[in-house]
């Protein structure tokens, strides 16, 4: 058995691991770094976007090479409101990103197509017999088999498409929920990447993770014809199901992952509750790690540990803002509860999708004549109602894909 010897060994190449290594380079160049990845290229085929509130100054600026795609302004339609926000928007392809690190860290080590059969806190082992140790293993593997929370789904389906002449559209249309409603909360989302390159996504916030290809396909299509846009190449697919949690057990859920391995990403739950979105957290991470005291495994593991603790307690109200979603609005309410919330102040939203809802934030977006009963609405404060409402749905691993 063939053995390699690093400082830092992060097993997955997803966002939050390629994150870790961008930060570390930055901040400790002395450190010898790998990234071990099962699939052929770091990062797969996803587009990551966020909204530049989201980040604090410091944030933004070491992420600023990573960025394919701003905007300085982003809108939402409704049936009835069409919603101009002077929030920026920011959006990283994969591919992309994968060329900026391993090109800018000639010194990191990929290992793609490389299967992790054992990880431990100071070694991970290979498939093909390889092993490679290192006093600081983070294991960012996606989701478990099997973990204590309670969710919904966002999915979607996406066509990045050339037109044949100019679509027209200059900033992101985060959601057009003037479409047909189907599958609970419907709307297309469009970010234009060139005057004549746009990614179409059709988006839904359901309580099943199924998707039916064919028929978002033909959906996509028939918007774009909608809009005037005449698809003259079809440049990439991509589809996706995120989390929505509405409840869980974060006591058993680090209780049964234990002390002594880091993780991160949707392994640490180390995203945002009502989007599924990950880049914060993921920037957060990274920036924690880099200045750890200690790039050994176990304190890392317990700084890891507290970094999701801690988030968990800010989402609270993000969770009860999700299962007034899902299971106190009946499907076709939902439409309207996202209305009713993009009238609101553009700072409050802001703060809300950033994570940093303050007390009034939390007191005016439950005040005022709710889309919902009030009976109904107070009927599912307690998180126990959510696992009800999930009951019987298999792993979380599986339903995501």
């Amino acid at each position: 058995m063939t053995s390699d010897s690093y400082d830092v060994v992060l097993v997955g190449g997803g966002l939050a691991n390629q994150l870790i290594a961008w930060r570390l380079a930055a901040c400790r160049p002395h450190l010898k770094l790998a990234i071990v990845e099962r699939g052929d290229a770091l990062g797969g085929n996803h587009t990551w976007s966020f909204h530049a509130s989201d980040l604090t100054p410091s944030e933004d600026a070491w992420m600023r090479d990573l960025v394919s795609v701003s905007w300085d302004a982003q809108d939402v339609r409704f049936p009835g409101l069409d919603r101009h926000l002077t929030t920026g928007y920011r959006t990283i392809l994969s591919d992309e990103m994968a060329t900026t690190i391993t090109s800018r860290l000639p010194g990191l080590a990929v290992l793609t197509n490389a299967n992790a059969t054992d990880v431990t806190p100071t070694e991970v082992t290979l498939d093909e017999g390889m092993r490679l140790t290192a006093p600081l293993v983070i294991d960012g593997r996606g989701a478990l088999q099997s973990q204590p929370l309670a969710i919904a789904f966002q999915k979607f389906f996406g066509l990045e498409i050339e037109t044949d002449a100019p679509h027209g559209q200059r900033d992101p249309l985060i959601m057009d929920a003037t479409v047909d409603q189907h599958d609970g909360y419907r709307f297309v989302y469009t970010l234009p990447m060139s005057p004549t390159r746009i990614l179409v996504e059709d988006t839904y916030y359901s309580d099943e993770p199924a998707l039916d290809l064919a028929t978002l396909r033909a959906r996509i299509e028939a918007y774009c014809a909608a809009r005037g846009w005449r698809i003259a190449e079809i440049v990439r697919t991509e589809q996706g199901i995120l989390p929505i949690t509405l409840a869980g057990d974060i006591d058993r859920h680090w209780r049964e992952l234990g002390s002594d391995l880091p993780r991160s990403g949707l392994r640490a739950w180390l995203f945002h509750a009502t989007t599924g979105y990950s880049v914060p957290y993921a920037v957060r991470l990274a920036d924690r790690i880099a200045a750890a005291p200690d790039m050994t495994s176990r304190p890392v593991a317990r700084l890891v540990e507290g970094l999701s603790r801690e988030v968990w307690s800010e989402q609270s109200f993000m969770r009860l803002i999700n299962r007034l979603f899902f299971v106190g609005a009946h499907p076709h309410e939902r439409v309207s509860v996202m209305a009713r919330f993009y009238k609101l102040n553009q700072g409050l939203i802001e703060r809300f999708y950033a994570g940093r809802s303050s007390l009034p934030d939390k007191a005016r977006v439950l005040s005022g004549k709710p889309p919902i009963p009030i009976t109904r609405g107070l009927g599912v404060i307690p998180p126990e109602r959510a696992w009800a409402h999930v009951a019987g749905r298999g792993d979380l691993r599986e339903k995501l894909g």
